[in-house]
């Protein structure tokens, strides 16, 4: 490695990086032990697609900037038309289309849910994630800022 340019050097750092981010936002929303890698992908992909319907879609880019690399590319690939106006629907819809995605249950959608917005509050400012809020129902907002249990 030492005989390497060092903007390649430099590329392969950054790539460790991303890698190491996106490895460590996974493994805060596997913790419990409950649900593979594959899964924690899915599910974070079904309930940002929900979250991303209900918000504008500049709050969505603002909220992505700040996720992991690799989150994002996911989140690009997922089908998702990030300019459309937000979809007015409230909790009971959204736990629904995240069931549907999951084919879960509206109990087992809920609680994923909860530990997807955990785990991305954590990855983005104080200030954003209430930008976030916001822009949610109440009863959405509330899901948005609980704790996972």
């Amino acid at each position: 490695m030492a005989n390497q340019p060092k903007t390649e050097q430099q590329e392969k750092r950054h790539e460790g990086r991303t890698a190491n981010t996106y490895h460590h936002f996974l493994n805060e929303l596997c913790t419990p032990g409950d649900m593979s890698k594959e899964e924690a992908e899915k599910a974070t992909v079904a309930v940002l697609g929900a979250l991303e319907k209900r918000i504008q879609p500049t709050e969505t880019n603002k909220m992505e900037a700040q996720l992991p690399q690799k989150l994002r590319e996911l989140l690009d690939h997922s089908g998702i038309d990030k300019s459309a106006a937000p979809q007015r629907f409230g909790k009971d819809e959204f736990i629904e289309m995240v069931a549907s995605d999951l084919d879960a249950n509206p109990e087992e959608a809920e609680s994923i849910s909860r530990r997807v917005f955990a785990t991305v509050r954590a990855q983005i400012s104080d200030g954003e994630a209430e930008d976030v809020a916001s822009q949610l129902p109440p009863d959405i907002a509330q899901l948005w800022r609980e704790r996972p249990t």
